[in-house]
């Protein structure tokens, strides 16, 4: 006999079907119908209170049927129960629930397939519930099956089998003292019904000196001394159990661990101790890019996270650049400051257009918005600590500037002309608090900080060669309207990779002709220049150019790149592998087979320009690239603002 009585008759139908003599049930002739029988009242009778967390048996009584006979012999009876659930919504509007299985004549029915009616309807709460209740009695002869009568309803009452869950437990153990009063580690859902979701989480630090972790997780109920009530472990594995029944929870120690997320899921009787050091890089993502583009905040190994960013509007944070697994919202605070969640809460806040120091803690899971009115400069190269000086934001460098000429001495940065938020340490990296940095001589500099979140807070310092930072090229190629960055070196010297395709010159700014430089003599790929008005640079041919420009010499050089191609020791270091240009993506790329080994990228099959290094960071001359045998799709960007890299993806 099949779960559902809709299976039953299939079945039979089937069987008969398949009998040559079969021909349909109402004929009188072939197959003899059975007595039809009524229940009687009273022919059902109820049971009490059905508490599944006492049941062990596969089967439970639910009622009792006292049903007659068919007086035809050859028919058995078999029998079906209906169940019917009503629980309506606040409106009234939430359809019933309605499933027909097995029970046996002695009135037992599968104890899984109540509990499950129950719990799919209701849900897990160990809530009696009133479940309405028909049996139908069924004959069958093999080849023909008759409902026969049903019972007036009746009313079936059980608890589904669930532990006393509590809103909130307490960790007690090793890293508290065993303090049963101590309410620091609190273990919570995301606040709904314990049953609805039985998921508990909570973070806590890795012991100091390396050791497990033992503890027991106290309920709300139980603080201030009972242990009765206490999760304790299991003797199965990652398993626990309720009313302090076993030993103690134990987290076994990983080296690189500086927390650990504990997960409990009160319904499985399951947990799990994650152990969590903390990624390089977090990311806010938000209203200020249409929720599209990842801005990173660079961490101090410790869970603490910063960066300045441009915001507009709400936002939120989150650990991967690609993904939104794991996110953090907001449990509390505002727009400028406030607590974390990873159960999906609301977006941060929302502020005004501008750029902010955006921190946030993952340790503590909190977050801090500081609006930035001014960054700058303070320190005896200024003569004496009273005078800021303002730097100004490159948005082409995404940096804060300064061109100033000081003296030789000691400075720090600092936000808002406050010492509330101030950078100091190396140049290389700076951090609150650190040390003053040191500037050996008098004489103009160009002083950069980058707080962008890419890496450490850093800066550079260089004497100001009182050249611009950049030039720009413009010409037909653009129907001179667009200008295109030649990054410079400090000394100088720009360069750029651009497509050309007929005329055009060079000048300081981006946004205005003021001193733009004009060709004087040469040909089509090199030649001089002058400031003081003359013709355009003649027309080298279209095509995709490395423009060199030397404002020292007032020179130009051009290098037609007629082709960008890998070569390695999966070639040989002898057959270039060709790249094409992708104008969609902005890249070079190619896909092919690699063995393990070295290899670079150069143009026109020559080593005058060839890139290499670190796969983000390409440069000229660098060293040799690495990669493991497989199939790889390679694009190389060769970009405006000389940040070159290749992205390589395995296939």
């Amino acid at each position: 006999m099949t779960k559902k009585i809709l299976s039953i008759i299939a079945l039979v139908a089937s069987v008969a079907a398949c009998t040559d003599d079969y021909k349909d049930w109402a004929d009188p002739q072939t197959v003899p119908q059975p007595t039809t029988v009524s229940f009687a009242d009273g022919s059902v009778t109820t049971v009490g209170t059905i508490d599944f967390n006492s049941v062990s048996d596969e089967r439970v009584q639910v009622c009792q049927i006292n049903a007659p006979t068919a007086s035809d012999a050859d028919y058995a009876p078999f029998y079906s129960i209906r169940l019917l659930g009503l629980k309506p919504d606040i409106l009234g509007h939430k359809p019933v629930k309605i499933e027909n299985y097995d029970i046996a004549a002695d009135g037992t029915m599968l104890a899984s397939d109540l509990q499950n009616f129950i719990i799919d309807y209701w849900g897990h709460s160990p809530v009696e519930r009133d479940v309405e209740a028909t049996i139908s009695m069924w004959l069958g002869n093999g080849a023909t099956t008759v409902k026969t009568a049903t019972s007036a309803p009746f009313t079936i009452r059980a608890i589904p089998q669930a532990p006393n869950i509590e809103t909130a437990y307490y960790l007690t153990g090793s890293i508290n003292g065993w303090d049963n009063t101590d309410t620091t580690y609190k273990l919570t859902n995301d606040g709904s019904d314990p049953y609805d979701n039985p998921v508990f989480k909570l973070r806590i630090p890795a012991s100091e000196d390396g050791s497990n972790i033992e503890f027991k997780m106290t309920p709300e109920s139980g603080i201030g001394g009972d242990w009765s009530g206490c999760l304790a472990a299991a003797a199965e594995e990652g398993k626990f159990n309720y009313d302090n029944e076993g030993g103690n929870l134990v987290i076994t120690a990983d080296p690189d661990a500086l927390f650990y997320d504990l997960t409990f899921d009160m319904l499985d009787q399951t947990w799990t101790a994650t152990p969590v050091g903390f990624n390089e890089f977090i990311y806010e993502i938000g209203n200020e890019s249409s929720w599209s583009e990842p801005h990173p905040l660079y961490g101090n190994g410790l869970g603490q996270y910063a960066a300045i960013i441009y915001l507009d509007g709400e936002f939120k944070f989150k650990p991967n650049k690609d993904n939104w697994d794991g996110d953090w919202e907001k449990v509390s605070g505002d727009a400028t400051g406030g607590t974390l969640t990873a159960d999906g809460s609301s977006n941060v806040d929302g502020v005004a257009p501008g750029y902010y120091y955006v921190q946030v803690d993952l340790k503590e899971m909190t977050y801090k918005i500081t609006p930035v009115n001014s960054i700058s400069i303070i320190g005896s190269v200024r003569g004496s600590w009273d005078t800021d000086v303002d730097m100004t934001y490159n948005d082409m460098l995404k940096c804060w500037e300064a061109r100033e000429t000081l003296n030789a001495g000691e400075f720090k940065f600092r936000l808002n002309h406050d010492w509330g938020i101030n950078w100091g340490g190396t140049l290389d990296e700076l951090t609150q608090d650190g040390a003053n940095l040191q500037l050996a001589a008098d004489g103009p500099y160009i002083i950069r900080l980058y707080l962008n979140g890419e890496g450490p807070a850093r800066c550079t310092v260089k004497e100001d060669s009182g050249y611009p930072d950049n030039y720009f090229e413009i010409g037909n190629e653009g129907g001179w309207s667009t200008s295109h960055l030649l990054l410079g070196n400090g000394n100088g010297q720009y360069q750029g990779y651009y497509w050309l395709d007929g005329e055009y010159k060079f000048k300081p700014n981006k946004d205005n002709w003021d001193n733009d430089l004009e060709y004087v003599s040469g040909n089509t790929t090199s030649g001089t220049l002058t400031d003081g008005g003359g013709p355009n640079c003649p027309d080298p041919g279209a095509g995709f150019y490395q423009i060199n420009l030397d404002a020292t010499s007032m020179t130009f050089s051009l290098m037609k790149i007629e082709s960008i191609s890998m070569i390695g020791g999966f070639n040989g270091w002898s057959d270039d592998l060709e790249l094409t240009y992708n104008s969609a993506e902005g890249c070079w790329e190619v896909t092919t087979d690699a063995v393990s080994g070295e290899f670079k990228f150069r143009a026109n099959h020559d080593w005058a320009i060839n890139w290499g290094g670190d796969t983000g960071n390409l440069t000229q001359d660098g060293s040799n690239l690495n990669i493991e045998a497989g199939t790889y799709k390679f694009q190389l960007y060769i970009t405006y603002t000389g940040n070159n890299k290749v992205v390589i993806t395995k296939q």
